[in-house]
């Protein structure tokens, strides 16, 4: 149940409040910002100080201007922007438009950096021992393994990208309409049996995800059973899935876009974001979604007294993450500032909250927040010990109540266990990217 976060971290935020540049400061640089709309703190009637407090706060980019004064005597201005897709991202910057800094997501950050778009972070960014590198000592242990995980060229994902936002794919639906064993794999978007009451992604990467989860899902279960049973580690089980779930073949492509056909026959419609809106009027009864759009629809009928829930098939599913890069030419000091200023605790709280997804940070100011978020009312008896310890280190667990396993806090922070069968997308190569866009366009057409 989303409760209040508490008031001591309010009134932490409100002496922390930044005032912008006023009108007749000129500014000593533009610091040039791109990133996907409503995906940062505005402030406002919607941000953590009006639900605390009442008070208006400014949007967190322009509270940057005044922190950063005060650490280097510069006036900077934030000229910010925003983007609906990770290829009108790609497509603006081709055509010469400029930033220092821009959040896409990991395939799109691995293609952009191949093609030696992106300027690489400062080895002194991750120090810990500097003071003001809060993202370096706050970044979760779990996502900091993932990213030296994934290799372009010869370098980490990390020497590119500081991680933003994370999550899942997955599927929100109503338990007293939908059975939970029709959920247990992506074949559901084309079973006849939720014709037209059920939605799809209208992007090919997640389509494409969901199609090869079906046409892979005996091999799928499969690794699954060899897994449980000791055959694959867990680090292997993970390494085929990824394999599977990243195949461009022409074969497979040709078998996917086949069970595409069936899910477009069976579906209400291919959506990319009024899914939501499309489930809580009862248009639809299973929605895929990433897991912040699942959390979000968990919490506005959960204040109807509906209870839905959130989960990820268990054959194989998508772990994405958003990330701040920095173009070629972009102004890497004031750039690096910014997201070290998003990542403290208490900038990093505000925009888990007013966004909704789950931050990559991970200090104990954000483990407080989640607890106060998701742990039981006080005088209300612990029924599940929710265990995040991967996350945010040995030991740590919410005491909460025994729907969370299915709701806000499993999409939140899915358990350990479901991890070993999310996979991230690679970014395609031109050829396999030019085969995968004629599928959609026949599909589409």
């Amino acid at each position: 149940m989303k409760k209040a976060p508490s008031l001591i971290l309010a009134s932490a935020f409100l002496l922390g409040s930044m005032a912008t540049l006023t009108a007749c400061e000129k500014p000593d640089y533009v610091l040039k910002v791109c990133n996907w709309a409503e995906y940062i703190d505005e402030g406002g009637k919607d941000g953590y100080d009006y639900e605390m407090t009442g008070e208006r706060a400014a949007p967190i980019y322009k509270r940057f201007t005044e922190w950063y004064k005060e650490q280097t005597g510069l006036n900077v201005k934030v000229e910010y922007s925003t983007f609906e897709t990770n290829e009108e991202l790609y497509n603006k910057m081709t055509l010469g438009d400029t930033y220092d800094l821009v959040c896409p997501s990991d395939y799109m950050i691995m293609k952009m950096a191949a093609e030696g778009m992106l300027e690489t972070y400062d080895s002194s960014f991750y120090d810990e021992s500097v003071e003001s590198n809060y993202y370096a000592k706050n970044l979760s242990s779990y996502i900091d393994s993932v990213f030296s995980a994934k290799e372009i060229g010869s370098k980490k994902l990390s020497d590119y990208a500081a991680g933003y936002m994370w999550g899942t794919t997955g599927l929100i639906y109503n338990p007293e309409i939908v059975s939970e064993a029709d959920l247990s794999t992506w074949a559901v978007l084309s079973n006849p049996k939720y014709k037209n009451k059920v939605t799809s992604k209208d992007n090919i990467r997640d389509s494409y995800f969901a199609a090869l989860a079906i046409h892979y899902e005996d091999e799928l279960k499969k690794l699954a059973a060899d897994y449980q049973s000791g055959a694959l580690t867990y680090a292997q089980y993970n390494v085929k899935i990824t394999e599977l779930m990243n195949d461009t073949s022409d074969k497979t492509i040709a078998a996917a876009e086949k069970i595409l056909m069936n899910i477009k026959d069976n579906i209400y419609s291919f959506e990319t974001d009024n899914g939501k809106e499309d489930f809580m009027t009862g248009k639809v009864t299973v929605n895929f979604c990433w897991s912040g759009d699942g959390i979000y629809v968990i919490d506005q009928l959960e204040e109807e007294d509906v209870f839905v829930n959130y989960c990820i098939p268990d054959t194989a599913s998508n772990l994405w993450f958003d990330g701040w890069v920095m173009p070629k030419g972009a102004n890497k000091e004031i750039s690096q500032a910014f997201v070290n200023f998003l990542s403290m605790p208490e900038n990093a709280i505000r925009n888990t909250y007013y966004i909704g997804y789950s931050s990559v940070l991970a200090g104990d100011e954000m483990f407080d927040y989640m607890t106060d978020t998701y742990g039981v009312d006080e005088g209300d008896e612990v029924e599940l010990e929710y265990d995040v310890s991967y996350f945010f280190g040995e030991g740590l667990v919410i005491g909460t109540y025994a729907d969370q396993a299915k709701r806000q806090l499993f999409a939140q922070y899915p358990t350990e266990e479901t991890l070993a069968r999310l996979a991230i997308m690679d970014y395609y190569e031109p050829e396999a990217n030019n085969k995968l866009n004629n599928m959609w366009t026949n599909i589409k057409g």
